[in-house]
């Protein structure tokens, strides 16, 4: 039994119970067969076809016509029915086949008047609902599907999110190359031209670049993905838009949860975590820690994270939600490895990365807090604040030793008022950002602060509007209409002078227009959408203050329009998701990387603006669940299915003086992952896994240098223990022990491009939630 049932399983009698009163009949028959069709209607509480509706019975699922009638094809036997409709409280109730069902939803959200209490069920209802009406490509993970991961970073996690790239640079660190739909192809470490937020609020530097080692995906509730010029509202100064991670509140955690998981290459992670509700406050608060030693030499990583949460319904229309995470973060950067070096011995560490001590080491806390109001049935107003401090020191080719402080704020309002007789929803949004860095680096003596090579004060931030109309020009057809004005600076004060002087200041400002269509295809339970969007994305302080141009780098920021056509949806036991895209880039920044001096055994990144490129892809996934009849016999509960997620990624330089029509380096041409599983009614659960590149990855931009392609097999069992509350679970990882390099370092001077995957690894835990 999931957590979600064991919390709100009292509240859901009590909807059985409310459903009885207002008038849902239900007659339960046994099936005369071993399968048969539970067909139904949803109406409202005046008998009104709610058309839209999410029924769910395990697996299997439907979603109401305009007429409120669905269907599902069940084993035999009695099933828990759940209904769901933003804006009407969910239903569960006991449904046998053949005998028909009667559902009344009654409009009465979670505990308020109009609004979802933050972090609720309901929230999740509305998040579903406003992601449907993206006419892009978005992708929304939820908690059943987080689960059935490692849950050790973005790299599991996102594994079946087509467009996504996800790679862990050290096996089971947080460290990842993280790339959608060709963002960040410069970025040898950490993360660039992706936005990722928790709980809707940024978390990165007020110039953009940010890293993964805070985040802790076991407080996650849900995983939003925007990709490219669909984050209008989250990632409009981005290429590839943004990510999304959605804590637990009390309203979603079990009021106590245990976790451990231990495997190989000295890897330990655990949890413990306690979340509830008591009238009108709900919290949730999680400690967790990860120690990994590492497949490769000089890769050890310790993390330790808190995070906190507390919500307060201050009223009937008021809502008040704070959060707080933070994160103490040590770790060893093993660097990457020359083709030799990968060949005898894929664990080797760069020896300049062992020899200096090559590392992070960070204290992170990282505020929030939310307030939404309902300010009349049609009409809604958010208001959202952050503060970000860090204190970092970080050996390298020098020792940084940074701390920064970063603050913005969103104020957001919505308003869903109906224009004439066509529903219309209008949105607008501002966005103000700042933050600052005390920034020194000394000489690198073993890992330790030598002399003073750098003092500076940098400074980033901006502001951003944001305008959205979706009108429904007929029930089935709308029209969306956006833009977003960005003005962004960028600012260095040097106040060491012994190497030149740095200071240097850039603004960058864009109108970025975007227009859509959303066509809903109820007969077969899709939607087809297209999309036309405008992008620009500045450069980082980082790139425009070189280490191999005295003052700022001359670079300008790379602007894109991408045109976008697709279609998703769910039928029966079927899923599925398919987008073609198309962006033409100008100026898109690119990195090399360099030697600062002859016979160096490292580089530093230099950048340069490129004047033409092209980014096109498709992205396809596919998900099947289904009843069988295999181990169990006539028992029923045997549910068998399959997922695969393909990427087709053809990035290329159209104008480069020196590399026209040569691909841009960093990304495979073809992804393909696959997932079969297989569950019994006894709980246990098995899942044999795929990942295959058959291409070779260039890594250079001359085209000359190529990482070999490869498949890697997996296979993940567990096993529900619904007597004790507990799963317990086990994973192998690249079961043939293949060398390959999934993440690369792309046109290293040194020629060190390669950074191996782990090999042949095993994980086992325990998951309790009593």
């Amino acid at each position: 039994m999931s957590s979600f049932h064991r919390v709100f399983l009292p509240a859901r009698a009590a909807g059985i119970a409310a459903c009885a009163l207002l008038g849902i009949h239900l007659v339960a028959a046994p099936l005369a067969g071993q399968e048969a069709a539970l067909r139904g209607v949803v109406v409202d509480p005046e008998g009104q076809p709610v058309a839209g509706a999410e029924v769910s019975a395990g697996a299997a699922f439907a979603r109401t016509g305009d007429d409120g009638a669905f269907e599902l094809t069940l084993p035999a036997g009695e099933h828990a029915l759940r209904v769901d409709r933003l804006g009407y409280r969910s239903v569960t109730l006991s449904a046998s086949a053949p005998a028909p069902v009667r559902v009344v939803l009654s409009p009465a959200p979670i505990l308020m008047e109009g609004l979802a209490a933050i972090g609720s069920p309901g929230e999740l209802d509305e998040v579903r609902a406003r992601m449907r009406e993206v006419p892009g490509s978005v992708d929304l993970i939820e908690e059943e599907e987080l689960r059935r991961t490692r849950q050790t970073n973005f790299a599991d996690v996102l594994r079946f999110t087509p467009g996504v790239y996800a790679q862990s640079r050290f096996g089971a660190a947080d460290e990842l190359q993280l790339s959608i739909r060709g963002s960040g192809l410069r970025n040898n470490f950490h993360l660039r031209g992706v936005n990722v937020l928790v709980n809707g609020m940024p978390y990165r530097n007020a110039d953009g670049f940010t890293d993964f080692e805070s985040l802790e995906i076991l407080t996650a509730a849900n995983v939003q993905v925007y990709k490219g010029g669909n984050a209008l509202r989250y990632g409009g100064g981005t290429l590839g838009g943004a990510i999304n991670l959605e804590t637990r509140t009390g309203y979603t955690a079990a009021p106590f949860g245990l976790y451990a998981q231990g495997g190989s290459s000295g890897f330990f992670k655990g949890q413990v975590s306690s979340g509830g509700v008591f009238d009108n406050i709900d919290y949730y608060a999680s400690y967790a820690r990860t120690d990994l030693d590492g497949f490769r030499r000089h890769s050890g990583q310790r993390r330790d994270r808190l995070n906190g949460h507390l919500g307060i319904v201050l009223g009937p229309r008021v809502d008040l939600r704070g959060f707080w995470f933070f994160a103490d973060v040590e770790e060893d950067l093993p660097g990457s490895l020359t083709r030799d070096e990968l060949e005898a011995d894929p664990e080797l560490a760069a020896p300049a990365n062992v020899a200096n001590d090559w590392g992070r080491d960070y204290t992170l806390h990282h505020l929030g807090l939310q307030m939404r109001a309902q300010l009349t049935p049609d009409q809604r107003l958010e208001v959202a604040p952050y503060f970000q401090f860090r204190d970092i020191v970080h050996p390298i080719f020098r020792v940084i030793d940074q701390i920064s402080r970063d603050v913005g704020v969103e104020v957001r309002y919505e308003n869903s008022a109906p224009i004439g007789e066509r529903e219309n929803r209008f949105v607008a949004g501002f966005q103000p950002t700042f933050g600052n860095v005390d920034h020194r680096q000394y000489e690198n003596v073993g890992g330790e602060k030598g002399a003073l090579a750098k003092e500076q004060r940098d400074e980033a931030g901006g502001v951003a509007v944001y305008l959205e109309d979706a009108f429904s020009i007929t029930p089935r057809v709308s029209a969306i209409v956006g833009a977003r004005y960005d003005r962004s600076r960028r600012a260095v004060e040097d106040t060491f002078l012994a190497d030149g002087d740095q200071t240097g200041e850039r603004t960058y400002e864009a109108l970025l227009p975007r227009v859509g269509l959303l066509v809903e295809l109820p007969e077969i339970g899709g939607q087809v959408f297209a999309n036309a969007s405008s992008i620009q994305e500045p450069p980082l302080l980082l790139e425009l203050n070189s280490l191999t141009v005295p003052g700022f780098v001359d670079l300008d920021a790379q602007r894109a329009w991408q045109f976008e056509l697709g279609t998703r949806g769910r039928t029966g036991d079927w899923r599925w998701q398919l987008s073609a895209y198309d962006i033409e880039l100008e100026d898109e920044i690119v990195n090399v990387n360099v030697r600062p001096f002859p016979g160096a055994p490292f580089t530093v990144p230099s950048y340069r603006n490129v004047d033409e490129t092209r980014h096109v892809g498709l992205e396809a996934g596919l998900e099947l669940s289904a009843p069988v009849e295999l181990l169990a016999g006539d028992e029923g509960g045997e549910r068998a299915g399959f997922r695969m997620a393909y990427t087709l990624s053809k990035f290329l330089y159209l104008s480069d003086a020196d590399h026209r029509g040569n691909e841009i380096p960093g990304i495979p041409t073809h992804v393909l992952q696959l997932e079969a599983e297989y569950a019994h009614p006894l709980g246990v659960t098995l899942s044999p896994s795929a990942e295959w590149v058959p291409d070779d990855l260039f890594v250079d931009s001359a085209n000359t240098i190529a990482s070999d392609g490869w498949l890697a097999l997996g296979l993940r069992a567990e096993w529900e223990l619904d007597g004790l509350g507990a799963t317990a679970f086990v994973e192998g990882r690249n079961l043939t022990d293949e060398v390959y390099t999934p993440t690369v370092a792309v046109d290293d001077a040194a020629g060190r491009y390669f950074q191996p995957a782990d090999g042949r690894s095993l994980y086992a835990g325990v998951r309790w939630q009593p």
